[in-house]
């Protein structure tokens, strides 16, 4: 998934206005008196330190968990600034578990608050994916903090859930072993963290369900096709089309280890630029129908017989789509990863990811000679070194041939510090 964004402004007012109702949603919560069944046999009184304190809330549940990743990232070689410069995120996500509330079994509510700032650019090179997606989000609002996702999730049956409201894209990609991590605790490199489509907004609006018919899962997206990093309340959602995804997901086992594979398939009905009406006489005309099609592969080359969330192995991605109005036509993304490379450091995490994408052939020939924009493609290699609990260290190298102008290939390390409180 992603983001087809060139700008947005921003609503400082109204995210401060959704924080500040959570938070009351949440501090209400605390002075429920002992009625629900959850709460029977528990203090009512919290803990006053803060471990404590969040303990005392997950058994009530809320659950809250504080990130902050600082970045030193520089060009090393390439076109375009050199210096090394420093960037921080701060990610806050808070999740409430309705059952746990004492009211109805198998709801919940799920929130992702997003605040960067620094001098660290998420671009660099001439590169039009961003090498750092932690610093990308929220987009074009630096040192303001903005919500990101705010949805609410039901279980309706055994098999069934349902997802409605705000979502961040790379959000869902939070459990996958190779991709996901916000570019905070695994790639940094916007494709490698939540792979373009050239259809998937920044942030959506609409509803995500997920049906389990084993051995194949189904997630089915119902979207809004605009970007809504700062919208809360909408009152034009799908004025301008939908969006809508399929994906099926088989597991199984390959040489009798974990392996899996699945198709993903994307329409829009919102239009687009035609990219073959670029530079004519009478003007841009729009195009409606833009799609994407892709095929995913993964299977764990190591599993650790004592940990059974341990494993690393290989992953791969391949798409094609219109190319017009989506600006991607084909893509390419494979590598290897997981947690962890030594399970003697089991709490460690590795990868090695390669991307190739193929933009828009119509697009390229409609800018030139005005502008040289040709494909795109880059390898990315992290490791994260867990020191505590708390504290995780990680180094991460980019190489890319970026798709911009005549710029030359870039070099991009960095080196990033994050702290969970």
């Amino acid at each position: 998934m992603t983001y087809a964004h060139l700008g947005k402004s921003a609503c400082h007012d109204c995210v401060c206005g959704s924080f500040v109702l959570a938070a009351s949603l949440f501090l209400s919560v605390l002075a429920l008196p002992q009625v629900a069944s959850g709460f029977d046999v528990l203090e009512i009184t919290p803990p006053s330190n803060w471990l404590a304190r969040r303990a005392w809330l997950a058994e009530r549940g809320i659950s809250v968990d504080y990130r902050y990743t600082s970045f030193y990232q520089g060009l090393a070689s390439g076109t375009g600034e050199t210096d090394y410069q420093y960037g921080g995120k701060s990610d806050l996500f808070i999740n409430i578990d309705s059952s746990k509330l004492g009211l109805r079994e198998g709801g919940g509510f799920r929130s992702h608050f997003e605040y960067s700032h620094g001098d660290a650019p998420a671009n660099l090179g001439g590169a039009i994916f961003g090498v750092n997606t932690a610093l990308y989000f929220p987009v074009d609002t630096p040192d303001e903090l903005v919500a990101t996702s705010l949805y609410f999730t039901q279980k309706v049956s055994e098999r069934t859930s349902i997802a409605l409201g705000k979502f961040n894209p790379v959000d869902l990609y939070a459990s996958h072993p190779f991709y996901g991590g916000w570019g905070t605790d695994r790639f940094t490199n916007i494709v490698l963290a939540a792979p373009p489509s050239g259809l998937v907004p920044v942030v959506f609006m609409g509803a995500v369900s997920t049906i389990k018919i084993k051995p194949v899962t189904w997630t089915i997206i119902v979207a809004d096709p605009n970007d809504r990093t700062n919208d809360y309340l909408p009152g034009d959602l799908f004025s301008d089309g939908v969006l809508m995804a399929v994906n099926a997901t088989r597991d199984t086992t390959l040489a009798g280890r974990e392996m899996t594979y699945g198709i993903t398939g994307l329409y829009s009905t919102a239009e687009g630029t035609d990219y073959s009406s670029i530079g004519a006489i009478d003007g841009t005309s729009a195009k409606s129908g833009a799609w994407n099609v892709n095929i995913q592969f993964t299977h764990n080359l190591q599993e650790s017989d004592e940990h059974s969330d341990a494993a690393w192995g290989f992953y791969l991605k391949a798409g094609i789509a219109d190319g017009n109005p989506n600006y991607v036509e084909r893509s390419l993304i494979l590598g290897i990863g997981g947690s962890p490379l030594f399970f003697g450091r089991p709490q460690d995490s590795f990868g090695i990811g390669a991307y190739y994408y193929d933009l828009s052939d119509t697009l390229q020939d409609s800018l030139d000679p005005l502008a040289n924009l040709h494909d795109e493609s880059a390898i990315e290699a992290y490791y994260n070194w867990s020191v505590k609990s708390w504290l995780t260290l990680g180094l991460d190298v980019q190489y890319i041939n970026p798709a911009t102008g005549d710029n030359d290939n870039a070099l991009v390390p960095s080196l990033r510090m994050q702290i969970q409180f």
